[in-house]
């Protein structure tokens, strides 16, 4: 046995095969040229197909091989051999989702427009998330944000009140205020009720 081995080894070692049989299973190494890396104790072929970057060695019968003189031109690449294939029709929501960046799409999904014009603070995320209206981010142009002007009801509102507060209230407002959570919640009551 080891004399017919050994012999294998001489005939097929280091030559140049291709596959010369119909078996399904190596129909993959039809068009590439393979070399006999070694032969195994049980008389196959060790062999290494040069396609796909593949340094694997493949355990291949010496009967479905063929011996050949040099290795057989590389089938050219599928892109270089095939014109590209025209761009399929679609709807266009679906062309403009392919043309947009990960960063528009998620913007979109938020509720936003593609990009904003600028940072948006963590609390106008969180109002964003949670539904409500935020001030738009600050410009570019502008380097120091203006702060939103208050409706007018509220401005007059707030004079309104200022002007019928007495002095005793002032006062009390101004004084001591409670420490434990009882004082708070009798202040509270108090000045809830006004």
């Amino acid at each position: 046995m080891f004399d017919v081995i050994e012999r294998l080894k001489a005939e097929w070692t280091d030559k140049y095969v291709v596959i010369d049989s119909l078996a399904p299973e190596l129909s993959r190494f039809a068009k590439t040229t393979g070399t006999v890396r070694a032969v195994n104790m049980n008389g196959r072929c060790l062999v290494e197909f040069d396609q796909f970057n593949n340094i694997a060695w493949y355990d291949i019968d010496p009967s479905h091989l063929k011996v050949v003189k040099e290795p057989l031109p590389k089938p050219e690449k599928q892109a270089k051999a095939k014109p590209a294939p025209a761009a399929k029709k679609s709807s266009p929501k679906a062309s403009s989702a392919q043309k947009k960046s990960t960063a528009d799409i998620l913007a979109a999904a938020r509720g936003g427009g593609s990009k904003p014009a600028g940072k948006l603070s963590t609390a106008d995320i969180l109002a964003k998330a949670r539904g409500a209206k935020t001030t738009p981010p600050p410009s570019a142009d502008d380097p120091e944000p203006d702060e939103p002007p208050l409706p007018e009801e509220t401005i007059a509102a707030n004079e309104t009140a200022e002007q019928d507060e007495s002095p005793q209230t002032k006062k009390s407002s101004s004084g001591e205020l409670p420490t434990t959570t009882a004082e708070k919640v009798a202040w509270c009551r108090q000045h809830d009720a006004q």
